[in-house]
C-alpha cells in the first residue's frame, strides 16, 4: 500500500513540475526580456524623514519583534524639489537595534501612484551606510504595474537616521 502512495505521489509531482515548470520559465524570460529591451525606468529619490518613533513590543530593551515607524518627504535629490512623500515600517526579526536582520515595507506616494517596496536583510548594513537591495512589490495609479528592484542607502553621519537615498529600476 506505501509503494502505492509513493508512486501515486511521485506522479503527481512529476505531473506538477511538467505543468507549472514552463510557466516559471517564461515570468523568468519576460522580466529578463523587459530588462535587454531597456523596459526599465531608474527614478532616483533623497528622503527626509519628518516622523519617526520605535516601538519595543518584544522583551525590554532592543531585539526582535521591536518596530520602526518611519514617513517622510521625498526629494528629486538632496536640497531639491519635494517630489512626494513615504512611509514604512521595518521590524527586527532578529539581534538588537544594530545587528541581525531587520525587514521594512514602504510605500512611495508620487504624484500619479504608489510604489510599495520590501526588504529583509543585515540591520549593520543598514545603520552603517552600506546600500541595501529592496524589491519592488508593486504599485498603484500609473505604476499599477510596477515590479523591479531597487536600492537604499542611509547616509552614517547623519542624526537619528533620518536621510535616505533610493534608487528604483521599474519594470512596467
Amino acid at each position: 500500500m506505501n509503494m502505492i502512495r509513493a508512486a501515486i505521489t511521485a506522479a503527481i509531482a512529476a505531473f506538477l513540475a511538467a505543468l507549472l515548470l514552463p510557466m516559471l520559465g517564461a515570468f523568468g524570460q519576460r522580466a529578463a526580456a523587459d530588462m535587454i529591451a531597456g523596459n526599465v525606468t531608474t527614478l532616483s529619490f533623497f528622503e527626509h524623514d519628518t516622523q519617526q518613533t520605535t516601538v519595543d513590543l518584544a522583551t525590554r530593551g532592543p531585539g526582535p519583534g521591536d518596530q520602526f515607524i518611519f514617513s517622510g518627504d521625498m526629494f528629486d535629490h538632496a536640497g531639491g524639489t519635494q517630489v512626494g512623500h513615504t512611509a514604512g515600517l521595518c521590524t527586527s526579526l532578529s539581534g538588537n537595534d544594530t545587528t541581525g536582520e531587520t525587514m521594512c515595507t514602504q510605500t512611495f506616494f508620487l504624484d500619479g501612484g504608489q510604489i510599495t517596496v520590501q526588504a529583509s536583510g543585515d540591520t549593520a548594513a543598514l545603520v552603517t551606510g552600506e546600500t541595501v537591495p529592496m524589491a519592488i512589490v508593486g504599485g498603484t495609479g500609473i505604476y499599477s504595474t510596477a515590479r523591479g528592484d531597487a536600492t537604499v542607502q542611509i547616509p552614517p553621519d547623519v542624526p537619528n537616521l533620518t536621510d535616505a537615498n533610493y534608487v528604483f529600476n521599474v519594470v512596467g
